[in-house]
C-alpha cells in the first residue's frame, strides 16, 4: 500500500507511553538506561512497548514481562516466538516478586492485579503506568495513597494523568499527511515522543476553530 498504515493498538500506545516515560523519568531524574522496568502483559502492545522502549534507551536486560501464566523466563515451553525474545534467566516468577526495587511498571493487561503493598516495594520516586481499561491494574488513588512519590497515570480520561494512545491521533497522521508521507517510519515513530513531551510543556492556549471557507472559496488550491 503507498497510504501510510499504523496500528494503534501497537504503535500507539508504544508512542503515547514512551512519550510519557521520557516526561517522567526527567521528573523523577533518572536514567533511561538504568531503570528496571517490569511490563504486566505479553499482548501485541505489551510487545510493541518493550520493543519501542528498548530503540528509547532501555535495557533489554532490564525488561521483565509477565503474560497471564506468570514471568517470562527462559525454562517455559509454552511461549511464543514473540515472548520468547522478552524470556530471561530468572529466579522471579511472582508480580509482587518483580516489582520490588523496579523503577518502572506498565500494566497492559486486566485490572485489579496491582496492590498498594507491590508498590510501597518498588524503588523510590516510581513510575506506574496501569492502563488497562476500563479498570486499572491498581486505582490512581490507591497508587498515590501507598507512595505519594510516585507518577502514576491510566488509560482513562477521568484521572489526573492519562496514558492512552487516543492522545496521538490525529497528530501524528496529521504530520504524516503534512508531508505526504507513504508510510510511518520507524524515524517517525521515534521523533514522536520527543515532540509530544515538548508540546506537554508548552503554555496552553484553546485552539480556535479553522474559519469555515467561503462558499467561492477555491478548494482546489493547497
Amino acid at each position: 500500500m503507498d497510504i501510510p498504515v499504523f496500528h494503534d493498538d501497537q504503535h500507539g500506545t508504544a508512542i503515547i507511553s514512551g512519550a510519557a516515560l521520557l516526561n517522567a523519568l526527567q521528573l523523577v531524574q533518572k536514567r533511561i538506561e538504568d531503570v528496571q522496568v517490569v511490563i504486566n502483559g505479553a499482548s501485541a502492545s505489551a510487545i510493541a512497548c518493550a520493543h519501542y522502549y528498548v530503540r528509547l534507551g532501555v535495557r533489554k536486560s532490564n525488561i521483565l514481562m509477565f503474560d497471564s501464566k506468570g514471568v517470562l523466563h527462559v525454562g517455559r515451553t509454552d511461549l511464543n516466538p514473540y515472548e520468547r525474545e522478552f524470556a530471561v534467566e530468572t529466579r522471579i516468577r511472582t508480580l509482587a516478586e518483580a516489582l520490588e526495587g523496579t523503577d518502572v511498571f506498565l500494566g497492559l493487561s486486566v485490572g485489579n492485579v496491582v496492590t498498594g503493598e507491590m508498590v510501597r516495594r518498588m524503588a523510590a520516586r516510581p513510575i506506574i503506568f496501569a492502563l488497562a481499561n476500563p479498570i486499572p491494574e491498581i486505582s490512581y488513588e490507591e497508587a498515590r495513597a501507598a507512595r505519594p512519590d510516585a507518577i502514576v497515570a491510566t488509560g482513562r480520561s477521568d484521572d489526573p494523568n492519562q496514558v492512552n494512545n487516543v492522545l496521538g491521533f490525529p497528530f501524528i497522521f496529521r504530520g504524516a499527511l503534512d508531508v505526504r508521507a507513504r508510510k510511518i517510519t520507524e524515524e517517525m515513530k521515534l521523533a514522536a515522543p520527543y515532540a509530544l513531551p515538548a508540546l506537554a510543556k508548552e503554555e496552553f492556549y484553546p485552539i480556535q476553530p479553522p474559519e469555515r471557507p467561503s462558499p467561492c472559496a477555491d478548494l482546489s488550491r493547497p
